[in-house]
């Protein structure tokens, strides 16, 4: 399931009880039922606990039912089983993105993309990874922007409420708001970050 390609996956690793758990968690996934599919998958890596095709078809079903973090421990799987398969790394760019690290995400885009150079879906991909990153490094930015701002104005009114503050009082006191400000602002950009990156903690 999924658009990754694509190339063959030769499932040398799996026996017929795997092969028919896999195609009941096909199945699962054609009808939107992701935890079927994803206990399916499960089933057939009872049978076929070294086939990397099943761990990236449940590391899709992960993702569908919104857990990242599972959905990226099974694409590093598949990765581990399969290094030079681009499926595995578009699972894990995929896992990556989804919990919105659109930096990290890219890079493993890329790999699959160098992977199967003729996978136009893949290079697509990293193009609009890129772009997601960019536009996420843009808020963040404009987030310290609007923190410095917040606080240069905050301290200067609060310095203006003081009729005696003379101008050097002013800007050393709106000085001190701006840096103030900035600090917040990184802070939150970091905690984001940290919010992202533990969303695909390993479960």
């Amino acid at each position: 399931p999924g658009r990754a390609r694509r190339g063959s996956c030769v499932c040398c690793n799996m026996n017929s009880a795997a092969e028919d758990a896999k195609e009941q968690g096909n199945a699962c996934m054609a009808s939107a039922d992701y935890v079927g599919a994803m206990t399916s998958y499960t089933r057939a890596l009872s049978f076929a606990p070294k086939e990397a095709s099943l761990f990236s078809n449940r590391s899709f079903a992960f993702l569908k039912l919104s857990l990242p973090a599972r959905a990226l421990a099974d694409a590093e799987e598949a990765i581990r089983r399969r290094p030079e398969w681009p499926k595995g790394h578009f699972r894990k760019a995929e896992a990556l993105r989804a919990a919105g690290l659109h930096e990290d995400a890219l890079e493993y885009y890329a790999r699959g993309a160098e992977l199967d150079p003729s996978d136009e879906h893949l290079r697509s991909q990293c193009d609009a990874s890129r772009l997601r990153a960019s536009a996420q490094q843009r808020q963040e930015r404009l987030l310290v922007a609007a923190a410095t701002g917040a606080g240069l104005l905050f301290f200067a009114l609060l310095a203006l409420t003081d009729g005696g503050a003379g101008h050097a009082k002013l800007v050393g006191v709106a000085g001190l708001g701006a840096a103030l400000g900035a600090l917040a602002g990184v802070g939150a950009t970091a905690l984001r970050g940290h919010g992202r990156r533990g969303a695909v903690l390993p479960p």
